[in-house]
């Protein structure tokens, strides 16, 4: 489907004044459909979770970042109301447009952000490799970040629809918590989904620039890749093991294209009469996972806060729907950008084990930013 701006008229004008007057919400589109749907929270902000107990009985949107602090928490946007595709009253935007209660609330700053150079990231690439070959830990993720001014045509519900109609097999989503920022993305990586009484989770990991070849068996991997699949992989069954989650059924690995990139993905499914009420329980168990920490979880977690000069604040945290449509969809915040006044700072990250070369990882982050890149690049529809 062609995601054409003339025909969301409606929803640009909603995102555009919700963006101006600070206004929470939430604009998204699942993968492999074609309904946008929009939640508004013009009331109250956004509820800061002490804990996910029980979220999986709420209706709304919950967005976490890789690491809580003070500063940074689990925040659960309540809808006023919920919006389908294009079908928003004119009234409703002309009052939201009026709405004043947000704009006090101080956004997150882009002071003394700057772009990752190379020589800091292969430093820090190399670094693990020397941890982990002293033993330290298994496994890493290491990110960067780069800072680019935004063009003055630039508009981000435009750039939303662009990317719903770049990246079908992507979860797409447009969103502003005032404590959180305005953040837009397409993911390819579902952390947990429920739909029709059956639960799914994968591990993705494993990353090779598409070419033009349309047999996505055709592409094969490195012994590095292909252990780093592993790892993840097993970090997750493990955990559904240890869970006692035992009526499950494994597919994988297999080749899986997310837009110009091609990952080795495992498949796990099986049925919500297993999760027992323990959704919170396997959600912060997962959270985050080795494809985008690394393992195990503690001395990953310390190596990247101690040598990652930038924060990586909701990148490779969580984000999705709860109980919307009788779905419930969260992934890991990858392929992503942070929106400011004047410009956009994106981020990317490359899986880091002892066979790793560091040019070549350093060269895989940038291929994974031009997800977003490669869409600023199209032209308006």
């Amino acid at each position: 489907m062609t995601f054409n701006n003339s025909l969301y008229q409606s929803l640009c004008r909603l995102q555009t004044v919700c963006l101006k007057q600070n206004i929470p919400f939430v604009s998204y589109r699942l993968p492999h459909e074609t309904e946008i749907i929009t939640l508004v929270q013009h009331h109250s902000v956004p509820e800061k979770l002490d804990t996910l107990q029980n979220i999986d009985t709420r209706t709304g949107f919950v967005v976490a970042p890789f690491f809580e602090t003070k500063e940074q928490g689990v925040y659960f946007l309540n809808p006023d109301c919920v919006y389908f595709s294009n079908e928003i009253e004119d009234l409703y935007i002309k009052k939201l447009a009026e709405n004043d209660r947000f704009l006090h609330l101080e956004k997150p700053s882009d002071t003394g952000i700057q772009t990752t150079s190379s020589t800091e990231f292969i430093g820090n690439v190399n670094l693990a490799v020397q941890a982990m070959k002293k033993g330290e830990f298994n496994k890493v993720v290491l990110s960067k970040i780069r800072v680019e001014k935004q063009k003055d045509n630039f508009a981000a519900p435009d750039f939303f629809l662009k990317l719903c109609g770049k990246y079908p097999n992507a979860f797409v989503y447009l969103m502003q918590f005032p404590e959180v920022g305005s953040w837009m993305g397409a993911t390819p990586e579902p952390l947990l989904m429920i739909e029709d009484e059956t639960v799914k989770t994968v591990s993705l990991a494993g990353t090779q620039l598409a070419t033009n070849s349309s047999d996505i068996k055709s592409y094969l991997w490195s012994s590095k890749e292909v252990e780093e699949q592993g790892i993840v992989t097993n970090f997750v069954e493990e955990l559904l093991r240890s869970l006692q989650i035992e009526n499950r059924s494994k597919t994988g690995p297999e080749n899986y294209q997310a837009g110009n990139l091609i990952h080795l993905k495992t498949s796990f499914e099986f049925p919500t009469s297993e999760l027992k009420s323990r959704f919170s329980d396997l959600l912060r168990s997962l959270h985050p996972t080795p494809s985008v920490g690394g393992l195990p979880k503690k001395e990953a977690r310390e190596f990247i806060l101690s040598n990652e000069k930038h924060d990586r604040a909701y990148y490779t945290g969580f984000l999705g729907p709860l109980n919307i449509n009788e779905k419930s969809a969260v992934f890991v915040n990858l392929r992503c950008l942070q929106l400011f006044d004047r410009q956009f700072v994106l981020y990317s990250g490359a899986g880091i084990t002892t066979s790793s070369v560091a040019e070549n990882e350093w060269i895989e982050t940038d291929n994974k930013m031009m997800t977003m890149m490669n869409a600023m690049k199209t032209p308006n529809s």
